[in-house]
């Protein structure tokens, strides 16, 4: 939770994990002295800031000065159970004598305890016998039912723990977090809302509720609570962020939402998506020439950042080519990653721009099983000559005696159609569909089978299905090239 959420105390943790941070973990002072509370203290606040390495400093101190900690055991053990180390755990676990909440969370955690009657009912009984609750107990209480599937649990049950929070909003933040994690955000955004009506100057709460709103696309209330917390803290680069893209998705004044996101990317702390958005906003200003200039500049700040190099290539595919090519080359791209790539690209509606990408990467695709996925995509952005040199130099001069599958024919065949090579097209539909015919009167094995499926490992109906509708689809193309008046290639192209 924001280290500004629980008021003073919160204050007081962040000042003693700042001072231990400093005196212990870089200055490496023996003379420094934290008692036993301060180390618990200290240790649930990096679990906080998810700071591993003063968890472990806490951990190695304590271990020095107080070897008999029951509370810091504990913590010991589920340090271990963070990193999977489940016996390691269980054993110091068990060593402590008069274990609390936190140590019997443990147990279940070790013994592999799933959601079931049995589990509710020991979770039932944890909460009874608690007379409090710290943050850590609510924390690990939280994220053990959200892992096990047992959330409702927690909303059942919510008075009862309440009832025993020593800091009820550290409990609800815990729920509502992962509540949206786990894509409830119906009841994550409830609980984020009380949590601004508990605390409305804890400036995290609105940002998360605006978070939350922003998914479920409610832009307007999303608006109003980044104004909320901009409110507590007019500086605050997460709250401006939010405003932007809640004024850009409204459909507010471009130039209104562009000084926004460049007050944004002035922040000392903004980065390369950051740009990107102001960028993004300025090619819809029509400042095209602006964006470009920027989107470099923040590629070459952050070489291996996707976002502005994605920016680039929907704006100038020339001038990103040498940034995808230096990425590629540090990634160690396979084929794999390009098709991944550029199925984002098609997501986004822009196949043009997945083609491209495709293609820079042609060399990857030759002779390979995916030279359908870089035909099929540069046939359907009209790049017939690109789809004919590319199957042509995986097959080369024995073409007619392989049967390659659809997404390889069918652009390859079209292809030579609209660039004026009919009767080369009809010379190999003619081919194609005797080898077909032949294939389908001859009773095959399964092993036969396996070498000349259109898909392999597909089953035998579905393979006849496929062969079948192969044959059809390339009869269409053979009477549409032999009609005694010419037809276009829209009617009868396969690929739509």
């Amino acid at each position: 939770m924001d280290e500004n959420s629980n008021g003073a105390n919160d204050d007081s943790r962040q000042g003693l994990y700042n001072e231990f941070e400093s005196e212990i973990v870089k200055a490496g002072n023996p003379e420094a002295y934290f008692d036993e509370a301060d180390l618990i203290e200290i240790f649930d606040y990096a679990s906080d800031m998810d700071n591993y390495i003063v968890k472990m400093e806490v951990l190695l101190y304590g271990a020095r000065h107080y070897p008999s900690s029951e509370a810091l055991a504990t913590r010991r053990a589920w340090f271990y159970s963070s990193f999977g180390e489940m016996e390691a755990a269980a054993d110091v676990n068990n060593r402590v004598s008069n274990g609390g909440l936190l140590n019997r969370l443990l147990t279940l955690r070790a013994e592999g305890a799933t959601d079931s009657p049995d589990t509710r009912a020991r979770l039932d009984a944890m909460i009874d016998a608690a007379a409090d609750l710290g943050d850590e107990d609510v924390i690990q209480l939280v994220d053990y039912c959200a892992e096990c599937g047992m959330l409702d649990w927690i909303e059942d049950n919510r008075k009862r723990i309440e009832a025993k929070c020593s800091y009820t909003p550290t409990f609800i933040y815990e729920y509502a977090d992962r509540a949206e994690d786990l894509g409830d955000l119906t009841t994550a955004r409830r609980l984020f809302e009380e949590l601004t009506m508990m605390e409305p100057f804890t400036i995290d709460f609105w940002l998360r509720l605006s978070a939350v709103q922003i998914t479920e696309g409610d832009f307007d209330e999303a608006l109003a609570s980044a104004d909320y917390a901009i409110a507590v803290d007019s500086g605050c680069l997460e709250a401006l962020r939010l405003k932007g893209r809640a004024m850009y998705r409204l459909g507010c004044d471009k130039n209104d939402v562009a000084r926004i996101f460049r007050t944004v990317l002035d922040h000392p702390e903004s980065n390369d998506s950051d740009a990107s958005a102001y960028a993004a906003t300025l090619i819809e200003l029509g400042r095209t020439d602006e964006a470009v200039r920027l989107l470099e500049e923040t590629i070459l700040r952050h070489p291996m950042a996707q976002m502005p190099i994605d920016l680039l290539m929907n704006v100038d595919f020339k001038r990103a080519e040498p940034y995808i090519l230096n990425v590629a080359e540090k990634a160690a791209f396979t084929r794999d990653t390009v098709i991944a790539w550029a199925k984002e690209h098609i997501a986004n509606g822009r196949t043009d721009v997945a083609a491209m990408l495709a293609l820079l990467f042609r060399k990857q695709f030759i002779s390979s099983p995916d030279l359908g996925f870089l035909t099929e995509l540069l046939y359907i952005n009209k790049m017939y000559s690109e789809t004919v040199s590319t199957v042509e130099e995986s097959f080369g001069n024995i073409y007619e005696e392989i049967r390659p599958e659809p997404g390889v024919v069918f652009p390859y065949i079209m292809s030579l159609v609209r660039l004026g090579r009919s009767d080369r097209a009809l010379e190999l539909s003619h081919h194609y569909l005797s080898d077909i015919d032949t294939f389908m009167q001859m009773p095959q094995t399964m092993s036969e089978l396996r070498g000349i499926m259109l898909v392999p490992y597909s089953s035998p109906s579905a393979t006849a299905c496929m062969h079948i509708g192969y044959a059809a689809l390339l009869r269409s193309i053979i009477n549409a090239l032999t009609a005694p008046v010419p037809m276009p290639p829209d009617e009868y192209d396969p690929l739509g």
